[in-house]
């Protein structure tokens, strides 16, 4: 089998171990305890600026301690302070990149609220929102994936794993992008994948595990050398480069991942003339195998970033993802953010927002069935407690109050 209709197999047997529509969040936030270091109040107050009047905004967040209060008693909508400027990794200083890891090391030192079950770590609260959450038996994936939700949920969800590194873990520095595009002809390769102690992510790695996924390495050298994860279970972070060079030795499958993702591939799907557009040459959606800018990277690695794939016929194959589990996972979608952002610099585009709401669309059409349904910028995106649910438009412009930051 050609690595090109492995890959199709493999997100095909994904995607269908899933739901069969991505569950819409229209229910309170879920949440046991509010995070104190969130502006809940104030996230409210944006987001009943940005809906038309009578918008059902129970979603924002479900009652707490002084919340009612909180929110009356707020005069006007918060303003960014100051618009923080992110950079490429290889921007950082030494001491700005050993910084940023230890914050990330750090979150699985500090309590998650009683965000994510399985563990109380709110680092796995972060892997958990992409895996079970709060469900039973299926999983979060479609929520955020195969839909017009995908690049602001991604946007919003870094953003909040910022916070919780500032306020949690005292970093101060800015949140880095990996411009993967400069890598596209060795990806492997880039110095984000060093082995350097201090300031690497490390390789894939030289110790066989394969008692979650279907075979890696325990990453062994970098700054996360020997790091544990719980999602779903608790192991060693796994990777494995080689997986796709070894199902084909043609080398066809490493071409076309790179491909995928060149400075020329990122131009043209920068010229996508509405957002849906945007959302399909981003994912890949039009792409036999589903190359694209975001899952090509997740494809490199068969390992906890590669995603739903890696947990194929296993017993952990509701889990969906446990991408987070990989720190690389963040400077990765910082990117996919910086390309959404750039296309949203073009005229009038900020703040489009089309598509569809569920992956209902690439089904077989059928008149047994409902059209699947269009996307709207009132639509709710769910967090699983990591802070409020909050409308799309709350999402669409990073300068704005609360994330105030810009490429």
């Amino acid at each position: 089998m050609s690595c090109v209709r492995l890959t199709s197999v493999l997100l095909f047997v994904a995607l269908s171990s899933l739901s069969a529509t991505a569950t819409q969040a229209n229910s309170l936030s879920r949440r046991v305890e509010t995070i104190p270091w969130l502006d809940y109040a104030g996230i409210e107050s944006v987001a009943r600026d940005s809906l038309p009047k009578g918008i059902d905004r129970r979603a924002l967040a479900d009652s707490a301690a002084g919340y009612i209060a909180a929110r009356e008693s707020s005069s006007s909508t918060p303003k960014c302070k100051k618009i923080e400027k992110r950079k490429e990794w290889r921007q950082l200083t030494r001491g700005e990149k050993k910084d940023y890891i230890r914050a990330i090391k750090c979150l699985q030192t500090k309590g998650n609220y009683g965000i994510s079950a399985p563990t109380d770590t709110l680092f796995d609260a972060f892997t958990q929102a992409c895996a079970l959450a709060d469900k039973v038996h299926t999983t979060n994936f479609l929520d955020f994936h195969v839909n017009s939700a995908f690049l602001p949920w991604h946007r919003w969800f870094g953003w909040i794993h910022s916070q919780a590194m500032r306020h949690e873990c005292g970093y101060l520095g800015t949140i880095p992008f990996w411009n993967y595009s400069m890598d596209y002809k060795n990806p492997t390769g880039s110095p984000i994948f060093s082995k350097d102690p201090e300031i690497g992510f490390g390789t894939h790695g030289t110790i066989i595990r394969n008692e979650i996924g279907q075979g890696g390495y325990q990453v062994d050298n970098g700054a996360f050398a020997n790091f544990k994860v719980n999602i779903p279970a608790p192991h060693y972070l796994t990777r494995n480069f080689s997986f796709w060079k070894d199902s084909d030795p043609d080398g066809v499958w490493g071409y076309q991942l790179g491909e995928s993702y060149s400075p020329q591939k990122v131009d043209w799907v920068l010229t996508s003339p509405t957002f849906w557009d945007l959302e399909v040459n981003v994912e890949g959606l039009n792409v036999t195998g589903y190359f694209g800018i975001h899952n090509s990277l997740h494809y490199m690695n068969m390992g906890d970033w590669n995603g739903p794939g890696w947990v194929n016929n296993t017993i952990w194959a509701s889990n969906g993802t446990a991408a987070p589990n990989d720190p690389v996972f963040w400077p990765h979608h910082q990117n996919v953010d910086r390309v959404f952002w750039t296309w949203q610099q073009r005229p009038g585009k900020q703040w489009e927002y089309n598509g569809y709401k569920s992956s209902d669309f690439i089904r077989t059409p059928s008149p047994d069935l409902p059209p699947p349904e269009p996307a709207h910028p009132t639509d709710t995106l769910p967090f699983y407690g990591l802070g409020p649910d909050i409308p799309v438009k709350l999402a669409l412009k990073t300068e704005n109050w609360p994330m105030c930051y810009t490429y």
